[in-house]
This record gives structure tokens, C-alpha cells and sequence, in this order.
């Protein structure tokens, strides 16, 4: 009976230290949740925040590009790449998906449907106008892509450190999926640190833009999105040109569940190119020069029509 009761008794204590800790948290991140939405300026039409805008860049050419940003993240994520793809006759189109940009109040109640949804909407929004379009995505960004082209044609893809898991790091003892899970109930908000922004080029996390408090209810909807894209079923529909670009050093998006749903895509034409001295961030980290060559050289087929469209038109180019 002594027994029964010690271990009621630890049972409850554990408990109290944990709610009281809970709420205390809970505190902490609302205050910063709230520090935020006062700090960060906001587009004078709209409640978004600056930089995190949707934008369309205007190519000489008629394909099109279609960018999609990672979790919790804006177009901000592609450094010039929007741009780079601009210069070569495409119309790029950054898009900014539900949920982001806005407030992280937003984000906990955006479904992976919307996003998925947002994406497909997005693409052939810009198919209608445009003969071919080139689908890239990042991050989680690259698992919407993915559920894009399995669901409908698309002419080519680029992954670009493209999630399917989190990365294991070795403090976690515990998969990420699983204290989300265990906590989620009582924890809904967690403050993100610029430790936690995945780059290896110390100034470049003052440039990239993520929520500073994320919702732990919308990362347990991108965790179910990495499960349900990494299905097999899912990646065999995918049959378009894909180059998927990763780094061994990413500690956001796991690099060996790249690869492995890379083997199950359906493409036959596919490649997969490694990074070394990069994280997560590739277009803003070390090797970004050279994953930016990539790109451009796998959507040549896309790019090329359209610099043929400036030349044979030099007045369009010129104004």
C-alpha cells in the first residue's frame, strides 16, 4: 500500500512540475509572440509582413517559374534566385503560402490540405498563361511540390534540401515527431532562436525571415506531410525531369530520407547532386553559387525557349 502511494504521490508531483512549467513557458512565448507582432512592419493594405509578399517577376520570355518557400519561412528563402531565373526570360513567381507571413496564430490553424492546395492552385494558375513551368520547392516547399506533381502534370522540379523528416540530433534522445506529439497538447507555441536557423554563414540568419514563435500544431501538420509524400504510392506518380539538391550537413530536413524517397520517385529522368560545407539553407550558405548553377542548367530546356522568345522580339526586351 506504502508503494501505491509513493508512486501516487511522485505521479502527482511530476505532473504539478510539469504543468506549472507548461504554463510558464506558455507565458514566455506569448510575450514574445506579442513582442513580434508589434516589431516586425507590416504592408500598409494587408496584414503581411514586409518581404514575405508574394511577387511576380515579369520574364521577356513564355515559360515560368513557380518558387514555393519552406515551413514558417517567405520568398525570402530563394536569395536571387528569382531574379537569376528572370534574367534568363522566365516569369518567376514567389509565392507566399497560407499561414506565412502574416501571424503565427495564422499558421496553427493552416492545414497541409491548404497548403498542398495553394501550391497546385499556384501552379496552374501560371500554366494557363504560360506553355511550360517549372515547379521549385524548398524545404517543406519541395514536399508540396512533390504532391503537386504526383496530382497533376508538370514539366520539370527542382528540390531544393526538400523535407520528409526531421534530422536527428543527438540532444533529442527522441525523435522530433514524438515530443511534438507528447506535447503539443500543452505546449502550442515554442519560441525559435536564431540558433535554430540552419546556415552556416553566421550573417545570413539576420537576412532570412521565420516566425520567431512557430505553432507547434502546424509543425505536427508538417510532419504528417513529410510521412504521407515519403508514401511510395505518392513518389511513383511523380514521372517529370527532377533535380533534388541536399546537403550531408542539413539539420533541419533529413538528408537520408532524401535520398531514400528519392530512389522511389517515378522520374526516369532524375538527378541528385550533394552539398558538403552548407546546412539547410543552401541558396544562402557556401555552396549557394554552385546549387544556383544547377538550377539554371536543369531548367535550361524551360529558360532556353524563352531567351529564343527575347531574341527574336529585342523590342520587348527594351521596354
Amino acid at each position: 500500500m506504502r508503494r501505491v502511494r509513493r508512486l501516487l504521490y511522485h505521479g502527482f508531483l511530476f505532473i504539478l512540475i510539469l504543468c506549472t512549467t507548461g504554463c510558464a513557458y506558455n507565458l514566455y512565448a506569448n510575450r514574445r509572440m506579442n513582442q513580434e507582432v508589434v516589431r516586425l512592419p507590416r504592408n500598409p493594405d494587408s496584414v503581411v509582413i514586409r518581404g514575405t509578399e508574394a511577387v511576380t517577376l515579369p520574364g521577356q520570355g513564355p515559360n515560368a517559374a513557380l518558387l514555393v518557400h519552406g515551413f514558417v519561412g517567405s520568398r525570402i528563402d530563394y536569395n536571387d534566385l528569382g531574379e537569376i531565373l528572370q534574367a534568363r526570360g522566365l516569369t518567376v513567381r514567389l509565392m507566399r503560402l497560407p499561414g506565412h507571413g502574416t501571424f503565427p496564430v495564422d499558421h496553427a490553424t493552416t492545414t497541409r490540405e491548404e497548403l498542398i492546395r495553394s501550391v497546385q492552385e499556384e501552379y496552374l494558375a501560371l500554366k494557363h498563361s504560360h506553355p511550360q513551368v517549372a515547379l521549385v520547392g524548398f524545404s517543406m516547399g519541395g514536399a508540396l511540390s512533390i504532391q503537386t506533381a504526383a496530382s497533376m502534370p508538370v514539366d520539370r522540379m527542382v528540390l531544393i534540401a526538400p523535407y520528409f523528416g526531421v534530422t536527428h540530433r543527438w540532444y533529442y534522445i527522441l525523435p522530433a515527431e514524438f515530443w511534438n506529439g507528447m506535447l503539443s497538447w500543452m505546449i502550442p507555441y515554442v519560441v525559435k532562436s536564431n540558433a535554430f536557423t540552419c546556415v552556416n554563414i553566421e550573417e545570413a540568419k539576420e537576412k532570412l525571415f521565420s516566425y520567431k514563435v512557430i505553432s507547434t500544431r502546424g509543425a505536427g501538420e508538417l510532419i504528417r506531410l513529410g510521412k504521407e509524400t515519403r508514401d511510395p504510392a505518392i513518389l511513383a506518380r511523380v514521372t517529370c525531369p527532377v533535380l533534388v539538391l541536399h546537403s550531408h550537413g542539413d539539420q533541419a530536413a533529413s538528408p537520408s530520407r532524401s535520398e531514400e524517397a528519392f530512389e522511389m520517385l517515378g522520374s526516369k529522368d532524375k538527378r541528385f547532386v550533394w552539398y558538403e560545407r552548407s546546412n539547410h539553407h543552401i541558396l544562402w550558405d557556401y555552396d549557394r553559387e554552385a546549387a544556383k548553377q544547377e538550377i539554371v542548367d536543369f531548367l535550361r530546356p524551360v529558360w532556353d525557349q524563352s531567351t529564343e522568345a527575347s531574341e527574336r522580339n529585342p523590342e520587348s526586351s527594351n521596354g
